[in-house]
């Protein structure tokens, strides 16, 4: 790796973890935010629903898009939306409000995730896939994992809406500096034979088999926090600090456990695998004590990531996919998880609200289960 690729690299990894904190901020913030705008817990899950709804509805057309106009371009735009709706957010005054705001932050993530994915696999060589993965959502994970664990004290500090605008303003200030040191997209003139990743099943199923696991794995990150202030009356900061663990974990999970996979013969069964053990950790979140709290998590960090390398990787090694569509596919996939797993949110703050949260946590081992079953109908890559 030379001295420009190595910046290139840093430069996307960066921007990767910024936007992951983009994500993932809001998760601490939770608790005010209910307080302030005078919303009902069975209604808070409403607000990453909407996110997940942006991200999940525009993840192909950006991956089309991509195929187009090219990589660069269209992450860079992603990246400029999100990191402006992220601001606007701090600057609701009701759930309709920030619902409409965190949709298309949403938006802006499904434009930049794909794009970006395809910019950094040029990083690698083919037989480290798994490892070109890793670090992407290794960065990802870094990223989230930081906004967990210092935003409720940026919060404490400043108040929930600055913290949203401070998000904002980090996103802007990297992708200017995205926009400025990238290699401009070089494009082919070449028909775009999108139909071989929209009309492939292999895609499709091996997408739908992680939808749960997503969907499951989001509202965990997204309400671990408020859960243990709420039930286990955790101060706000360490209780920031055990949920960031989630996705900090990944940092280190996401690249040993693609780096793996890379030389493993079959990457699917290996992926099942971990996803069955996470099921185990989600669903029983509610049994674990001071001390056990704070393995589950970093377990789940470290496995999350990793799953998604696996993931991820699976479709690069399908050779009637051509390269330019490589973002296409991935985004296929990340829409239909976003797609299916936006339900696990809302069935979280319900299920807790209604029934308790015990049941809550279980419901997510549940909905996470159920989906796997798809990966038997798709080929390993």
């Amino acid at each position: 790796m030379n001295k420009k690729t190595l910046l290139d690299f840093t430069s996307l990894v960066s921007s990767r973890a910024i936007y992951a904190l983009n994500w993932y901020n809001i998760s601490p913030l939770y608790i005010f935010i209910e307080s302030s705008l005078a919303i009902p817990l069975s209604k808070l899950g409403e607000i990453p629903t909407s996110f997940l709804i942006g991200a999940g509805i525009f993840q192909i057309p950006s991956g089309l898009l991509a195929a187009k106009v090219g990589n660069k371009r269209v992450a860079v735009l992603g990246m400029y939306l999100l990191s402006v709706m992220s601001i606007l957010s701090g600057l609701s005054w009701n759930l309709s409000s920030i619902m409409i705001f965190r949709f298309f932050v949403g938006v802006g993530a499904a434009m930049y995730f794909s794009p970006a994915l395809g910019i950094i696999k040029n990083v690698f060589s083919d037989k480290s896939k798994g490892l070109a993965m890793g670090f992407y959502n290794g960065a990802f994970n870094f990223g989230a994992g930081i906004g967990i664990a210092v935003w409720n004290s940026i919060a404490l500090l400043a108040g929930w809406r600055w913290a949203l605008i401070l998000g904002g303003i980090i996103g802007i200030a990297i992708t200017i500096e995205n926009h400025a040191l990238l290699p401009p997209d070089s494009m082919k003139k070449e028909k775009i034979e999108w139909e071989k990743v929209i009309g492939n099943k292999d895609v499709w199923f091996i997408g739908l088999s992680l939808a749960g696991f997503w969907g499951a794995f989001f509202a965990s990150a997204q309400f671990l926090s408020p859960y243990l202030v709420k039930t286990r009356g955790m101060n706000g900061d360490l209780a920031g600090l055990v949920s960031s663990l989630t996705l900090i974990a990944g940092a280190f999970g996401g690249p040993l456990i693609g780096m793996v996979s890379d030389k493993l013969k079959g990457r699917k069964s290996f992926m099942i695998l971990l996803s069955l053990v996470t099921c185990f950790l989600i669903s029983t979140i509610f049994l674990t004590n001071g001390v056990t709290i704070w393995i589950y998590t970093t377990l789940l960090g470290l496995l999350s990531a990793g799953i998604f390398s696996v993931l991820y990787a699976i479709p690069a090694g399908y050779r009637e996919i051509p390269e330019r569509l490589l973002p296409l596919s991935i985004a296929l996939i990340n829409s239909i998880q976003i797609s299916v797993g936006s339900v696990a949110p809302y069935l979280f703050t319900f299920t807790a609200s209604k029934f308790s949260f015990t049941i809550a946590w279980i419901s997510l081992g549940i909905f996470l289960i159920v989906f796997l079953p798809f990966a038997k109908f798709a080929k390993d890559g």
